[in-house]
C-alpha cells in the first residue's frame, strides 16, 4: 500500500492506504464529499432515506452486522442451488483469479478487464469490487476508487480493508473529518488492525494531537514493527512533545530500517 507524507521540519509524518465511479459506469450512484442520496445496503434489509448518507447506513448496518451476515450467507446459498447463476459464479472466479495474476504484475488493464468481466456475472462481489477500488486508486481515480471501496464494503460487512480505503481516498480529498470517521470505523470492525492505527495516528498528528497520535502510533509498532515509517511518525510525536530522547531513538530504528528521510532527522536533531 503506498504511504502518504505530510511536510514537518525536515521530516514527514506519514499516512496510508487508499475511491467513486463515474456515471457512466455506476448510474444513479453520485456521492462526492457530504452529498445525501438514496443508500441501500443491499442484502441487509436494511433501506436509507434519501435524507441520510452511505455512512449512516453503514453505521446502521454495523449495529446489526450478525443479521446482514446470515443474510449475505442466506443469498450466496441460494446462488448456488441455482445451475445457472453457479456456472456464472464459476466463470467469475476464474477471470478473478486471472485478475488477481495480472495486478500482481502490475498489468493493470489487463487486471482492470478481468475484474470487470466478473463483476458483469456477479455484481455484488466483494473482493472484485475492493480490487476495482484498489487498481482506480493507482491510477489516480479517486472519486471512481471511491465507490468501488464502497460496493466492497455493501456486500461484505466485514471488509475493513476496503473501509480503510474509503478512508484513505477521503484523506487524499482533503476531506480529513470523514477520513477520520472511517478509519475509527475500521478500527471497531478490526480492532487489531495495525493500518488503521497508523493512518488515525498520523492524521491526529497533521492536527497536532501529538499525545493521541502517540497512542494510535504505539498501537500500529505493536501489531507491525515492519512499518518503518510509523517509526518516523512516532519520532515527530516526540519531537513535538519535547521528548527528544524518544524521537531520536525512533529516527535511529528508522534509518535502520532502511528508511533514508530518518537520516536527515538524526543529522540534524541528534548528534
Amino acid at each position: 500500500m503506498r504511504y502518504i507524507v505530510f511536510l514537518s521540519l525536515i521530516i514527514c509524518l506519514i499516512s496510508c492506504n487508499q475511491t467513486e465511479k463515474t456515471s457512466e459506469e455506476k448510474t444513479g450512484k453520485t456521492e462526492a464529499g457530504n452529498e445525501k442520496q438514496t443508500t441501500a445496503l443491499k442484502d441487509s434489509g436494511i433501506t436509507i432515506s434519501t435524507t441520510d448518507s452511505y455512512k449512516n447506513a453503514l453505521m446502521i448496518a454495523l449495529q446489526n452486522k450478525d443479521s446482514i451476515r446470515l443474510s449475505q450467507k442466506a443469498k450466496m446459498d441460494s446462488l448456488m442451488e441455482d445451475s445457472g447463476q453457479r456456472y456464472a459464479m464459476q466463470d467469475a472466479m476464474g477471470k478473478f483469479k486471472k485478475g488477481v495474476k495480472f495486478y500482481e504484475e502490475q498489468d493493470l488493464p489487463a487486471a482492470l478487464e478481468q475484474f470487470k468481466l466478473a463483476l458483469a456475472n456477479i455484481p455484488e462481489n466483494s473482493k472484485v469490487n475492493h480490487y476495482l477500488g484498489r487498481i482506480y486508486y493507482e491510477m489516480g481515480q479517486k472519486e471512481l476508487s471511491l465507490s468501488y471501496y464502497k460496493d466492497a464494503v455493501r456486500y461484505n460487512i466485514d471488509d475493513s480493508t476496503s473501509m480503510l480505503g474509503i478512508g484513505q481516498v477521503y484523506f487524499d480529498l482533503g476531506d480529513h473529518e470523514n477520513a477520520f470517521e472511517y478509519y475509527n470505523i475500521t478500527l471497531d470492525v478490526a480492532p487489531n488492525y495495525g493500518l488503521a492505527y497508523y493512518n488515525r495516528g498520523t492524521l491526529l498528528g497533521m492536527q497536532s494531537n501529538y499525545i493521541e497520535a502517540l497512542d494510535d502510533l504505539n498501537k500500529s509498532i505493536e501489531l507491525d514493527q515492519t512499518n518503518g515509517n510509523a517509526y518516523i511518525n512516532r519520532a515527530l510525536a516526540y519531537f513535538y512533545l519535547k521528548q527528544l530522547n524518544s524521537a531520536c531513538r525512533d529516527w535511529q530504528k528508522a534509518a535502520d530500517m532502511g528508511i533514508e528521510k530518518a537520516n536527515d532527522a538524526l543529522e540534524e536533531y541528534c548528534r
